[in-house]
């Protein structure tokens, strides 16, 4: 066992010199290229962090929610896998960052964290979204002090199913979590459901509470995840890493496969941005002039999850409006249901308006509230305020940053961006014909 165990790290240590060679020829393609290696005494690979300079203009533009997740079996040492995601501007997962660990302490993740930061020139992000893994929490504490951490709705929803064992129970905890009450409604049916089923004296129930800021959307309104309620697409990430990537890997070897899978996924942005390109979508709803703005500027992933709200909009009253000097307090209720009422504050020229809702705030596109306002002042264009710039075509001015980062890029995303504009030509020149 001893000598098995000695052949191990031996070659382990040779793959760790392979690996950081393979990543130094990487960085003269790609000059801004980070990486960052843990190695023991004995030359045996522990951690290693690594970004490309793609995943850093990615990570500029839409870093404000990151996701990150450990997955398993990914390399023929065991060693797991850490991936930095998050959501681009046609709602698809984008890759900032990845590491191999070898464990997963708090410490670890202090430095994964740290390693992220100092990658990504100190931008820290807004939110961040895990599975509940206290290791992961105290790392965030330590070093992302301002973001908001949100626990992912899915495990949850599991571990309620674990700990409780009653469906019932579970319904009543999801309505809970993810019902978009007033705090003190919240509170109202939580104690409620507690009483119902006799759990108050269940550490998991207790625990749940005091975590409440971390997953009751009461609690979380108003803070910006850009749509993130749990891990999933980390797990369909991880779902599209295992088709490229196998156990049988050494670290090299998943150097390399990963990056394949990375240039898959960029390709899926690349097709986006084409369809995008080739014009706007058909007009469906009744409010056509703020339709149409909506398509002009919002890419077609965000443009489609905006109609619906556009349709609720005409089932909308503003039912009072207060007039207040710089500024109107307008109530709005659905018609057809009395005593639910919202308040939205807008300025007189429209170019500041909030809801109570807040989903502007959580998601970054306007409420149905918001818009009935809209209407009521006769406003055919969405003013720029509630346009957020990472949901439109020009992706929060990452094109910018392209054309900035120049021979940062590397080659075969060049070539990418290449054939897309190879096809926008395409485009023009079969609609002149």
């Amino acid at each position: 066992m001893h000598n098995v165990n000695a052949k191990q790290r031996r070659e382990g240590g040779l793959d760790a010199e392979s690996c950081l060679r393979y990543l130094r020829e990487c960085k003269t393609n790609d000059p801004a290229l980070y990486y960052k290696e843990v190695v023991d005494g004995e030359g045996v690979l522990q951690h290693l962090f690594w970004c490309d300079g793609t995943s850093q203009i990615d990570y500029q533009v839409f870093g404000d929610v990151v996701a990150f997740d450990a997955t398993y079996k990914k390399n023929v040492y065991l060693s797991p896998l850490v991936v930095f995601s998050g959501v681009n501007h046609h709602n698809q997962t984008v890759v900032f960052a990845a590491a191999i660990v070898a464990d997963e302490k708090e410490e670890t993740y202090v430095w994964l964290l740290q390693q992220l930061q100092t990658s990504m020139k100190g931008k820290a992000p807004v939110s961040i979204i895990t599975d509940g893994d206290m290791q992961m929490k105290s790392a965030i504490e330590q070093v992302f002090l301002e973001a908001h951490h949100r626990l992912c709705a899915w495990h949850l929803l599991r571990n309620a199913t674990s700990n409780i064992g009653k469906p019932k129970f579970t319904r009543m905890f999801r309505d809970c979590m993810l019902g978009d009450y007033e705090v003190r409604t919240f509170e109202r049916k939580w104690f409620e459901m507690v009483e119902k089923f006799g759990v108050a004296d269940k550490r998991w129930v207790q625990d749940m509470y005091e975590r409440r800021h971390s997953w009751a959307t009461a609690h979380i309104r108003g803070k910006f995840f850009a749509g993130f309620r749990t891990t999933s697409r980390c797990e369909g990430l991880h779902a599209v890493i295992s088709r490229y990537v196998k156990s049988r890997y050494s670290y090299t070897e998943f150097l390399r496969h990963f990056q394949r899978c990375l240039m898959f996924v960029r390709a899926k942005e690349v097709e986006a941005d084409f369809e995008c390109a080739k014009g706007d979508p058909v007009m469906t709803t009744n409010l056509k002039q703020l339709e149409r703005s909506a398509a002009e500027n919002y890419t077609h992933a965000i443009f489609y999850l905006f109609v619906p709200i556009l349709d609720k909009a005409c089932a909308m009253r503003v039912v009072d409006s207060e007039d207040n000097g710089s500024y109107f307090i307008h109530t709005v209720s659905r018609y057809g249901t009395p005593g639910k009422d919202w308040r939205v504050v807008a300025t007189s020229d429209m170019r500041q308006v909030r809801c109570t809702c807040m989903r502007m705030e959580y998601f970054g596109v306007p409420c149905e509230h918001i818009i009935a306002v809209l209407v009521l002042n006769n406003v055919h264009e969405i003013p720029r305020s509630l346009i957020l710039p990472r949901w439109t075509k020009d992706r929060g001015g990452k094109r910018a940053l392209i054309r900035r980062a120049g021979p940062r890029n590397p080659p075969k995303r060049r070539a990418g961006l290449k054939i897309w504009d190879r096809r926008k030509t395409k485009a023009r020149l079969t609609q002149t014909v």
